[in-house]
């Protein structure tokens, strides 16, 4: 479930960073845009496409791995839940690209989203916005992920025809990417092991002379 998971934790990180943009969208949610600053905020951040009119201008965020592997040579960690028994978790390793597609009905507004991520991620360390973004990516309690902070890779603009909700509206699109690595903390099939609390040894001491 990693794949959800990471797509989660970076649609999280970033509400929490427009949040800070736009006190008035409220601590959870998106929803109530704001451009009255220099950085517009969209109406939703999703991992599925917005197919509702109300939803756009949105970030629509993907995630695709190029690599996972176990952590280390000796992936499983224990975990003592009883005096017979310990839980096993594996934890695991990943690489992978997260794309962040903007979606507008108008180019400005498309562009000032844009700008805004490269704010958030890129220019402005202390700012509330970038500090509750990172934070966020810092408190996920599934993954420990982290994003390759100085590089984002433009992948191109486009300008399409027609939108879910009306076949005459134009379709404004921006695709960013920013790698990432990261450690999987929690399995779907973590198991209880015995402990081995003592060693018994049996058999019989033959004895050997010493031959001179």
């Amino acid at each position: 479930m990693f794949v959800t998971a990471v797509k989660i934790a970076i649609v999280e990180a970033l509400v929490a960073g427009y949040n800070a943009l736009n006190p008035a969208a409220g601590s959870n949610q998106l929803g109530i845009p704001s451009d009255t600053s220099l950085d517009l905020t969209p109406n939703s951040v999703t991992i599925e496409y917005p197919m509702e009119e109300v939803k756009w201008p949105a970030v629509y965020v993907q995630f695709r791995p190029t690599l996972t592997q176990w952590t280390g040579l000796m992936p499983d960690i224990l975990t003592v839940v009883s005096g017979n028994h310990s839980l096993v978790n594996r934890n695991n390793y990943f690489e992978g690209n997260i794309d962040l597609q903007i979606l507008a009905l108008r180019s400005e507004e498309r562009d000032r989203l844009l700008d805004g991520l490269y704010n958030l991620i890129l220019m402005n360390p202390n700012s509330p916005a970038s500090t509750a973004f990172y934070n966020s990516l810092i408190n996920n309690n599934l993954l420990g992920i982290t994003i390759l902070q100085g590089t984002v890779k433009p992948l191109g603009d486009t300008v399409g025809p027609g939108t879910p909700f009306s076949p005459e509206e134009l379709t404004y699109e921006a695709t960013v990417r920013i790698q990432c690595v990261g450690d999987m903390y929690e399995g779907k099939y973590n198991y209880l092991s015995p402990n081995i609390s003592a060693v018994t040894i049996s058999g019989t001491l033959v004895y050997q002379p010493v031959q001179n």
